[in-house]
Parts: C-alpha cells; sequence; structure tokens
C-alpha cells in the first residue's frame, strides 16, 4: 500500500438535502496520509447515484455515507489499516444515534439496537464486541468503506435494487471469497426517523427491499426475513378467524369436546381460535419483556411513556417489516419503471 492512499467519499442526496453538515464533518476526520475527494450527486435513485459516482472515482477505497451521517475522526484511518489485508473488501460499522436524541427518536434508536426487534442486524445501530469478519446483516451502506478494485471486477451495485442493493453485493463478494469486517470503532451517529410514520413506512420499505433481494440473489439463509411475513400474515388472519368463528356457531356451542380427533375436527375455528390463545400471550410478555430490556438500557432522560410505547415498537418492527415483505411480493405485479434523474459533482477536501 502506498504512503499516501487515495480514499473516494460517495453521498448520494435528493436535491433539497443540505450537505453542509456532512462536508464540515469530513475536515475534522484524521486525514494524514489520505488523499480524499468527495463525490455528491443528487437524484430519485441511490443505487445508480453511487454507481455514476463509483464510475467517476479515483481512489483505491470506497467510503459510502449518507448525507447525514456524522462519521468520527478515527474511521478512516481504522479502515484503511484493515484493508491491508488483501483479502478484505468491506470494512464497516455501526450506525448510533446522536446522543442529543430525545422523545420517541431516542426508542426508534433503542429498539433497533435489541436483537430481540431484529436479530444479529442490531449489530448495525450498536457498537459491540470486536473487530471481526461479519456478512451483510452486521454491516450498513450509511457507513461502509469498500475496496474500489473490487467493484471493478465483480460489478457495481444492482440499479434494479433499493434498499438492499449493498446486500445483495456483498453477498457476491462474500461468494468471491473476499471477507467482510465489521469494526465498532468505525462509527457514524444519525438521527432516526423523525416520526411513527415515518419509521413504519421505512420497516415496510427494508422488508420489500430483502423481498425484492430474494428474487434476485436467493439464499437459503435468507428465508429467516419470511418469519415476520409469517407473523404479520398470522395476525392479519385473526378477524377471519373470528368472523367465522361467529358465523360457524362454534362461539356459542360450549366447550371443545377433547374425546376424539373426529371432535376437534367438528370445530376448526375453535381449534384456529386455540392457536391464537396459545401464541399470542407468550408473544406479548416476550414485547414487554424487550421493553422494559431498552428502557433500562436508554440513557437519562427516560420518560415514563418510553415504557409504554417500546412494547408497541418492538411489535411494529415485527409485524410492519413482515407487511413490507407482502408489499414486495405485490410488486411482483407492477411493472412501472421510475425515471432516473441525478446530478454529480466532485469536490477535493
Amino acid at each position: 500500500m502506498s504512503q499516501t492512499v487515495g480514499l473516494s467519499v460517495i453521498i448520494p442526496h435528493r436535491k433539497e438535502e443540505s450537505l453542509d453538515e456532512a462536508v464540515r464533518y469530513l475536515k475534522q476526520m484524521d486525514r494524514e496520509g489520505i488523499d480524499l475527494e468527495l463525490f455528491t450527486v443528487s437524484g430519485n435513485q441511490p443505487s445508480v447515484q453511487r454507481n455514476a459516482c463509483i464510475r467517476e472515482s479515483q481512489g483505491q477505497f470506497i467510503y459510502f455515507l449518507d448525507n447525514d451521517s456524522e462519521p468520527e475522526p478515527q474511521n478512516l484511518k481504522r479502515a484503511i489499516e484493515l484493508f491491508k489485508d488483501e483479502k478484505v473488501a468491506v470494512v464497516g460499522g455501526p450506525n448510533l444515534g446522536r446522543d442529543v436524541l430525545q422523545g420517541i427518536q431516542k426508542e426508534f434508536s433503542a429498539v433497533l439496537a435489541s436483537p430481540m426487534a431484529v436479530g444479529p442486524v442490531a449489530d448495525r445501530y450498536r457498537a459491540t464486541g470486536t473487530v471481526r469478519e461479519a456478512t451483510d446483516r452486521e454491516l450498513i451502506l450509511c457507513n461502509l468503506f469498500i475496496r474500489k478494485s473490487v467493484l471493478d471486477e465483480l460489478g457495481y451495485f444492482r440499479e434494479d435494487l433499493y434498499p438492499n442493493e449493498e446486500n445483495e453485493f456483498m453477498n457476491r463478494i462474500q461468494s468471491a471469497g473476499f471477507k467482510l469486517m465489521y469494526d465498532p470503532g468505525i462509527r457514524v451517529h444519525r438521527s432516526p426517523r423523525p416520526n411513527l410514520k415515518a419509521f413504519l413506512r421505512m420497516l415496510m420499505g427494508y422488508g420489500r427491499g430483502r423481498f425484492k433481494q430474494m428474487t434476485v440473489d436467493f439464499r437459503v439463509s435468507n428465508l429467516v426475513f419470511f418469519l415476520p411475513a409469517l407473523f404479520s400474515l398470522f395476525l392479519m388472519l385473526l378477524p377471519v378467524c373470528a368472523v367465522g368463528l361467529h358465523l360457524s356457531g362454534e362461539l356459542h356451542s360450549g366447550p371443545v369436546s377433547l374425546k376424539s380427533v373426529a371432535d376437534l375436527l367438528r370445530w376448526p375455528f375453535t381449534l384456529w381460535a386455540g392457536l391464537y390463545a396459545l401464541a399470542l400471550p407468550p408473544y406479548i410478555s416476550l414485547i414487554l419483556f424487550a421493553g422494559s430490556q431498552a428502557f433500562a438500557r436508554m440513557t437519562s432522560p427516560r420518560p415514563v411513556i418510553a415504557l409504554f410505547r417500546l412494547p408497541f415498537l418492538f411489535f411494529s418492527v415485527h409485524f410492519f417489516y413482515g407487511l413490507g415483505v407482502w408489499w414486495g411480493v405485490l410488486g411482483l405485479l407492477s411493472r412501472k419503471k421510475k425515471v432516473v434523474e441525478y446530478d454529480l459533482r466532485r469536490m477535493q477536501i
């Protein structure tokens, strides 16, 4: 590796979004021995925007940030150190909530950082463990370094994918024998979605993106993401069960007999309702426990209302992500193509 390392920072954004804060944070980073160029690209399709910048970039490594990412000063040096291993193609770290977060945004951060909400994906939102090999589940595109030669060799992001374009790319990288590295010391700080409506839309978008990714890059290990979809379907069928129970007259027919299988089959809606009765109380207990744990981990001030909202937010992550998967299924019926526009700019930092 040469004494001076070339690094290209790429920040896609919407036309109306300011980049002043992003540039200020870049200027505060430890850049000794690093020749830094910045690409900003406004537009309406981030995967296309990023690819346009990659084609123009001159750096040996590329650092992808979002316009609201606040990278910590040590990020560049820590990443370059890991890239000394030629098999390392991707380096990243967590996306943490800003220290100044208040209200429900603070609760969004607490929920996303909990494995009981998002499983191993929680490591994207908390700095945990040591430097280690990772998968696409632990790395996030708003804080991600990629070796440029690997992009040139394996191809860029799929432009028909957004979100989850980086997940498909990282799967491709691992299949080619390269390493992905997670460093909890490479951190950015961002604010979560500003309100509940935006948070739920984000969850649905992630679910839709994961399903679309599986249609172009199917992997058995990703079938685990169908569990929230089955959960959301299970809950959406609850009214059907209730109506069926009422119309069949079983609601008023007394207790179910356990004398024989034949007796049980006479009350299919009662059995269906029994499944809900068995499954929902443990689940409610789980989200109440998860909410109390998240509340305990939150830094002060912790409003009491958060203790009541957090269990609902855990439920929302499970249900609306699953709903997003079904949104992705319905999207297979749509042939509408998006008209993509972008405006690219390059500057030295």
